[in-house]
């Protein structure tokens, strides 16, 4: 950057601006936003859903792993309103319909699946969601109900499941007389065993059932089911309780409880039980019998085993598991409805005073229905995708983004489009189902991907002819199996990557690493077993009740894979039982250096793995322990190739374990982390992290995080709140490094054509924004300056566009705004001045780029040719390059575009000086030959013809054609004779 002093000089370095000089760069980014691409064709696991009697306007909408969303227009539009707490799991939220602003967050989900987020407690708010109050209740980590007293919404009921990997006290009911500002555990058993459900008679609301459950889950397995859980029964407000046996198992897993509205003699239960699923009360849950005995209708207990009672009907009644199911009899039988909409089940809201109006919450997200049930419309614009895994490809001029889900598939789609719009929902595509992980695409073929499934299973598709192929080293299906039959343990989320030294070298991480050199038509192992290998914990999963074997509690198996940039043959492995693996010589010999780390206990999970791009001995670890019950951050770092480490967790909250770590591709002190509680970052190779929110990012997990090279982007794949994309790194990375006002290196500009396809899809349709058009221009101002402009010159030093700073960016601190890729517009015009637009589409060439919509006169587009961007900031003037390419698939040759150019210049030319003859001829209202004049030229309408003109040469990225050369020229002759006449006027 060429830096000129002009009158002062503006001094300073950017982390000098406050006392903090860790927190202080990422504090000088909080005008940078992340842009959050979607999709929302499907959803994430809702966990809570409420609405208000007889309203169908206004809707809760609770996420898993995304937070709370509100509608006040019955789900036509959906505003977030709860991001910012630590911790945006949430298992249950509750209303008060009498004043529905006041509503209650229990947050930490409680279907406790492998992949379930943790929580911080009790949230309150009394103003819709504007702001919130935390109200105890910490360390209860999962919550599955909260009940409201409907005599006094004060007295709050919460079921709380607990820590779900461990024994703790913080579980059982607990009650709140004073709208939680004090908490009393009132049903408890064990350390082992939470309350899964709660109820409360709506007729007598000190009567009130709570369904207890133990479970434990460990990385390698889980227990649901004992003893010591069953039904509870309180008579007066939950201050006793005593447990119903009369016709129940003594060994139950999950309960779920409901009591009927319309009849609150008859109480349901559907539970984990090997002597029945469903079972029914007719005298007010005194005893049970069981009325249903299929399994179906818990499906795997811990996950499902919910229901509802219709609020009119006593013999109505839902049962929420892999599908929703349906029964007028009492629950003697069942029908499956709703299968338009995705399965599996997790919430359902019925409208007491209309029970045909229903919302239901699933894996998939949110549906509604207005037919008891009959039909269902998907909700298809909030972006609540559970990620994996996000991968970019290097395709031009638009790269794609891919990545796997939790239950909803793989999805691929484009970075940005040439819709106005933005990014759609129909641009993107699910590319295999079910469960998803990592994405690979072929080196020179990105419509050649590679993606994953559980157990293993790799599939190899071509996405232009959508043929797909099992590719992986294990092709033999393991559903259901016990791990120690299993030749090949691949983990849950098994690690592939393509190796930087070879075009069709992949890597794929079982208990062995297997390598193929053929894309994946073989492999071969090139370790021996990396792991502990301990038999103890391949043993059948799922507890006393029922057997649950799946590829989730797979364990003893590597997690993850990182190869060194630097030095071919060097290869790290990490595994799930703790080992750290290093090859140096391609996989012939392997080194375990675990015992190295002080500080780690032995058997920690790893969860993160980076090799250093500049320093072939610096490596990166990190470890997730939060199913063995520690939620804290561990992450190390070694110079040394190992055999050195040192803990790197300073300014990391207690409880964000570690999913991610990436080492910035152009500055090795920059660091990037993600967390179950969201993003950080590193300015100084891990000694400090800072939150990494910039100004929009929400407080979810990250699971992992993708530098793109070739646009310099930072991307995250958030668990429940879809793909995040930060364009533009380079303040990031320099930003550090910053002294006095600075306008940071400028990428390339791609000038593209931008044309609507599609229109009329109503407020509901979701569009993720585009990039904006044109050039971004970050800078840096140490003190408010009153004056700042830039000034964009071609390569012959003359200067073809000026731009003054909106007044907004003028502050202290880093801006970001947009050269739309025009030169000056005609004078006395307002049009392009400023930057263009910040959206996506903006003003650049035409609709964004090509394709102008008439309206004031623009500037015309500058050519493909590298410019020099002047910043001049009070007594500073600042120089950066930048690059105009255009875009390769268009077809316009330089001759073409230059002929364009010189058009319009010359119409530019001719707007500007017919607008200075109409305003001069303003100005001699007392002169009859004057007023003759701007008569004649007014009505001539030269000015709006060639106006005309300009849209019209303009919209391409082409040479003007025979017809406009033509008009062009008898433009000019009409401008030029209205010239001579304006120079003969007497002055």
């Amino acid at each position: 950057m060429r830096v000129t002093t002009l009158l002062i000089c503006l001094v300073s370095s950017a982390a000098a601006q406050t006392a903090d000089p860790q927190n202080g760069p990422v504090k000088l980014l909080d005008r940078l936003e992340w842009r959050n691409i979607g999709p929302a064709a499907m959803g994430g696991r809702i966990s809570g859903l409420e609405g208000v009697p007889g309203n169908p306007r206004l809707i809760y909408a609770a996420a898993g792993s995304g937070g709370l969303f509100k509608s006040v227009n019955g789900g036509v539009t959906w505003q977030a309103i709860f991001e910012r707490p630590e911790n945006i799991s949430i298992g249950d939220i509750a209303i008060d319909p009498k004043h529905p602003d006041s509503v209650w967050v229990g947050t930490g989900e409680a279907n406790v699946r492998n992949s379930v987020s943790i929580g911080g407690g009790m949230y309150f708010t009394n103003d819709g969601g504007k702001t919130w109050e935390h109200r105890g209740l910490d360390q209860t980590m999962t919550i599955s109900r909260i009940g409201l007293d409907p005599r006094d919404a004060n007295r709050v009921f919460v079921a709380a499941v607990g820590h779900p990997f461990g024994p703790n006290p913080d579980r059982g009911v607990f009650f709140s007389p004073d709208s939680g500002r004090t908490w009393q555990k009132v049903l408890y058993t064990d350390p082992q065993t939470g309350a899964s459900d709660l109820d409360i008679d709506p007729s007598n609301p000190d009567v009130i059932f709570a369904g207890m459950w133990q479970f434990d889950r460990k990385p390698w397995r889980y227990d649901s089911g004992g003893t010591t859980g069953g039904l509870y029964k309180s008579s007066d407000g939950g201050r006793n309780w005593k447990k119903i046996t009369r016709g129940l198992p003594a060994l139950m897993g999950r309960i779920g409880v409901k009591i009927s509205p319309s009849n609150p003699r008859i109480v349901y239960v559907v539970a984990e039980s090997k002597e029945g699923s469903l079972f029914r009360s007719d005298d007010g849950g005194e005893s049970f019998q069981a009325v249903n005995k299929d399994r179906a209708l818990t499906a795997r207990g811990y996950y499902f085993c919910d229901l509802r009672v219709d609020p009119k009907d006593e013999n109505r009644v839902y049962v929420l598991e892999g599908a929703l199911q349906v029964s007028t009899d009492g629950g003697q039988t069942f029908s499956r409805i709703g299968g338009s909409v995705h399965g599996d089940l997790q919430a359902l809201w019925i409208d007491p005073q209309d029970p045909t109006r229903m919302w239901q919450g699933s894996d998939g997200g949110l549906a509604s229905s207005w037919d008891q049930g009959k039909t269902w419309q998907h909700v298809s614009n909030i972006s609540l995708g559970q990620f994996y895994h996000v991968y970019a490809d290097n395709r031009a001029p638009f790269y794609y983004v891919s990545g796997g889900t939790q239950d909803n598939g793989t999805w691929i789609g484009p970075s940005q489009t040439r819709e106005p719009t933005g990014i759609l929902n129909d641009d993107w595509r699910m590319i295999s189902s079910i469960v998803g992980f990592n994405v690979v695409s072929e080196s020179e073929d990105p419509d050649i991907v590679f993606t994953q499934t559980p157990g293993g299973t790799l599939l190899r598709t071509d996405l232009r002819t959508r043929d797909q192929q099992s590719v992986g080293p294990q092709v033999r299906s393991n559903n259901g199996v016990a791990i120690a039959d299993m030749k090949y343990r691949f983990a849950w989320d098994a690690p592939l990557v393509r190796s930087v030294y070879g075009k069709d070298t992949f890597y794929y991480g079982s208990n062995v690493l297997f390598q193929s050199s053929d894309k994946g038509a073989t492999w071969e192992p090139i370790s021996h077993d990396l792991t502990e290998a301990d038999p103890a914990k391949w043993l059948a999963s799922g507890g006393p009740i029922f057997v649950d074997n799946s590829s989730s509690e797979v364990y003893g198996a590597v997690t993850h894979i990182s190869e060194s940039t630097i030095r071919r043959g060097v290869i790290w492995a990490g595994t799930d039982d703790g080992n750290i693996q290093v090859t140096v010589n391609g996989g012939g010999q392997w080194t375990n250096v675990v015992s190295n780390i002080k500080g780690i206990p032995k058997g920690s999970p790893v969860s993160a793995l980076e090799v250093s791009h500049r320093n072939e001995n610096v490596v990166y670890a990190g470890f997730d322990r939060h199913m063995l019950d520690d939620m804290h951050p561990h992450l190390f770092k070694t110079s040394d190739g190992g055999k050195t480490w040192t803990g790197i967790t300073e300014g990391l909250p207690a409880d964000a374990f570690v999913w991610v770590l990436r080492e910035d591709l152009k500055n090795a002190n920059v660091l990037y982390l993600g967390t179950e509680v969201g993003a950080f970052i590193s300015f100084d190779a891990g000694a400090h992290w800072s939150r990494f929110n910039l100004k929009n990012l929400p407080n979810v997990a990250v699971r992992d995080i993708f530098l793109q090279s070739g646009r310099n982007d930072i991307l995250l794949a958030t668990h429940g709140r879809g793909l995040y994309i930060l364009d533009d790194a380079t303040p990031v990375q320099q930003i550090a490094a910053a002294q006095g006002a600075t306008l940071f290196s400028i990428r390339t500009a791609l000038r593209y054509s931008m044309r609507a396809t599609r229109a009329g899809g109503g407020d509901s349709e979701f569009a993720a924004a585009n990039l904006p058009y044109g050039a971004l221009l970050n800078y840096y101002l140490p003190a408010k300056a009153d004056d700042v402009r830039f000034e964009i010159a071609d390569a012959a030093g003359k200067a073809i566009r000026t731009m003054p700073a909106p007044a907004n960016e003028r502050d202290s601190g880093l801006h970001r705004i947009v050269w739309d890729l025009r030169g000056n517009p005609p004078a006395g015009n307002d049009a392009g001045r400023g930057g263009g637009r910040r959206g996506g589409g903006g003003e650049g060439g035409g609709e964004g780029g090509g394709g102008g919509r008439g309206g004031a006169a623009r500037g015309p587009q500058v050519l493909p040719a590298t410019y020099t961007v002047r910043m001049i900031a009070g007594g500073t003037a600042v120089e950066q390059k930048v690059t105009v390419q255009i875009d390769p698939e268009l077809k316009g040759s330089a001759a073409d575009l230059e002929a364009q150019w010189q058009s319009l210049e010359k119409i530019s030319g001719m707007i500007r000086a017919t607008g200075d003859m109409l305003r001069e001829s303003d100005r001699h209202t007392d002169s009859a030959e004057w007023t003759k004049f701007h008569a004649s030229l007014a009505a001539s309408r030269l000015a709006e013809q060639l106006q005309a003109l300009f849209t019209l040469i303009d919209g391409p990225n082409d040479a003007p054609t025979q017809a406009m050369t033509k008009l062009l020229g008898e433009l000019a002759t009409d401008y030029q004779r209205s010239s001579e006449e304006f120079q003969a006027l007497k002055r």
